[in-house]
């Protein structure tokens, strides 16, 4: 009978042993879940909202040939206040005439409330509107943080 005993309490140690690992195996499936598929739900709904930034004047520079250019933002909790660059050099004005036109297309969208991402430009200064895009988006990544 001893034998039989010993069967028996082998037989329920690997049925515990399963059920110990079915049920890690349920909480991992749940977390992955959890992690990939609810989040996403949570952060389109932030993002939506509008950005916070810490208040302040921060300050990017574009490098135009040989002629760094700064560009000077203004920020209150969730607006942009004011975009300005520094007095510009005749022959960076020269080699740049579209920039200061277009600098002042894309401040008056900001302030009015339109997002980063949506700004609108013409299409003879889209090299100019992207270069002071990516540098106005480098200085609300650092208003933001």
């Amino acid at each position: 009978m001893g034998s039989k005993t010993r069967i028996i309490i082998l037989q329920m140690k690997e049925i515990i042993y399963t059920l110990v690992f079915v049920l890690l195996a349920l909480l991992m499936i749940f977390l992955f879940i959890y992690m990939f598929f609810l989040k996403k739900g949570n952060k389109s709904a932030e993002t939506a909202s509008a950005p916070t930034y810490t208040p302040g004047v921060y300050t990017t520079s574009i490098l135009l040939g040989e002629h760094p250019v700064s560009l000077e933002i203004t920020v209150d909790t969730d607006h942009i206040n004011r975009i300005v660059s520094t007095p510009l050099e005749e022959s960076v004005t020269a080699m740049y005439p579209l920039l200061e036109s277009c600098l002042e297309g894309i401040t008056d969208q900001l302030t009015s409330g339109i997002p980063l991402d949506q700004v609108t430009y013409d299409d003879s200064s889209q090299y100019t509107a992207s270069i002071l895009l990516e540098a106005i988006g480098k200085a609300l990544d650092k208003a933001a943080s």
